[in-house]
Parts: structure tokens; C-alpha cells; sequence
């Protein structure tokens, strides 16, 4: 099976803040309002694709990083959820499937431990803050 990424991944940099909070890096999306939390592993993917490091190199890192054997797999997934949360510039056209995943995963042995989880939230924007909806529920039209 072929790789459905590029062979150098580079992280998206424009109309993004990063925050480093511990082994985790929390990425907001200025252009679509969303907030991403990265942990260790994916932290450590996305940090280090700038388009001149190979899979094979960011699987090295990420072994010795986390004390793992080197998995091309993980970083290939980890690739596949940060494309799918926009933050890789040159992402692919087509995603791996979630059972695709996870089978490769398997495959490979790879420990839990090192598995990229990418979260995701859409942060309100100004008009939603504006609503008037203090209070976090729907508005009642049904009168008093």
C-alpha cells in the first residue's frame, strides 16, 4: 500500500497561534476557528515537518523520542490526522480510513504509547460571542 501523503510534510505556519503546554502543543486555526490539541507524538510530527525531513526521518525522531522502535506507520497516521485537521500545507488528496489505520497500526506492533491524537473544537467566533446567549442554551420563543 502506498503512502497517501507527501514524502516531506510541511506543517502549516500562516493564521495560526501555537501554544506549548507541557509535551502537548495546542494549535488555533484563525482562519477556520478551530483549536487543536496535539499530544506528544503528533506534537512532535507536526514540530519537525518543515518539508525537508523525510518519513523515515520523522519515524527515527519519533523513535527516539519517545523510546519506541522507529514506525513509519505511526507517522503516517499522525500525517493523515494532522492533514484532516488542516494543519499540513501539502496534504494529500485522499485520507486513510480510520480501519486502514488502525490495521497498518496493528501491523506494525505499534504501542500505544506512541499513537498521534490530534483533538479538535471550533472555537466561537465574534458573531457567535455577540448572540446574546450568555447563559449556553437556546433561546425559548414560546413566550414567558
Amino acid at each position: 500500500m502506498e503512502p497517501t501523503h507527501s514524502t516531506h510534510p510541511r506543517a502549516r505556519q500562516n493564521d495560526i497561534l501555537v501554544e506549548r503546554v507541557g509535551d502537548e502543543t495546542i494549535v488555533y486555526d484563525g482562519e477556520r476557528h478551530e483549536a487543536h490539541s496535539l499530544n506528544r507524538s503528533a506534537s512532535l510530527v507536526w514540530q519537525h515537518s518543515d518539508g525537508e525531513h523525510s518519513v523515515p526521518q520523522l519515524a527515527e525522531l519519533l523513535g527516539s523520542e519517545l523510546g519506541i522502535e522507529p514506525d513509519e506507520s505511526l507517522v503516517e497516521y499522525a500525517i493523515d490526522r494532522l492533514a484532516n485537521a488542516h494543519l499540513i500545507e501539502n496534504a494529500p488528496a485522499e485520507s486513510l480510513s480510520r480501519r486502514d489505520a488502525v490495521r497498518r497500526l496493528t501491523l506494525a506492533g505499534a504501542a500505544v504509547v506512541g499513537l498521534p491524537i490530534v483533538l479538535s473544537m471550533v472555537a466561537p467566533t465574534e458573531a457567535m460571542a455577540a448572540s446574546g446567549n450568555q447563559n449556553g442554551q437556546g433561546q425559548n420563543n414560546n413566550g414567558p
